[in-house]
């Protein structure tokens, strides 16, 4: 009974030296990764600002819906010469770029004298998609933006517009990207809700 124990023993004890150098062994050197915020509110208006006075003619507009495709999530987007995108390893957005699009259009919304939001059927309405979000590195780093708005007017007729810009991103990553993110949102919100405020 000794001699069946003792190649058990040999076994057990293997296997706790193997145990002890894998417990060990280092973890490979990982970079943290780091969240941006974009700026939505303006810096200088540390609170948003007071409700506006809308103009008695004032457009009304109806919100359905903000996404965005597939691929965009919280990774940054780099696009590469040839076109093709690569994600960032590091730098990763606080909440998806469509939930920072919903805020921007609810602003300009608010913002503006000559739009109003209305929960009701005879409003036009505005659903809009954020199809590109990325940054580009030719002649200097830009964070461009693309926006497909789909805009039913009240007589149900289906307009697509895509609102494209760009910001300018300044020096080494993040640089200002948070800034020019938030201006980046503001100006494609604005483009499409003044789209979306011309149809009857």
């Amino acid at each position: 009974m000794i001699r069946a124990s003792r190649p058990m023993l040999c076994v057990l004890l293997a296997i706790a030296c193997l145990g002890a150098v894998a417990c060990r062994l280092r973890r490979p050197a990982t970079t943290p990764s780091r969240m941006i915020e974009p700026q939505v509110l303006d810096p200088q208006l540390p609170e948003p600002a007071n409700q506006v006075t809308k103009a008695p003619n004032a457009a009304a507009v109806r919100l359905l819906d903000t996404q965005a495709r597939g691929h965009i999530g919280r990774r940054l987007l780099h696009q590469q010469p040839d076109g093709e995108l690569t994600e960032d390893p590091v730098w990763r957005w606080s909440s998806a770029p469509d939930r920072y699009l919903d805020t921007a259009l609810h602003m300009e919304v608010e913002s503006s004298t000559d739009m109003r939001l209305v929960d009701a059927g005879r409003a036009p309405t505005v659903a809009a998609t954020l199809l590109a979000w990325d940054l580009e590195s030719a002649g200097g780093t830009r964070l461009v933006g693309a926006v497909e708005f789909e805009i039913t007017s009240t007589d149900r007729a289906v307009h697509t517009q895509v609102v494209r810009a760009s910001e300018p991103v300044s020096g080494e990553l993040p640089g200002d990207l948070a800034a020019s993110a938030g201006r980046l949102l503001r100006h494609l919100a604005s483009e499409g809700l003044k789209a979306a405020a011309s149809e009857k």
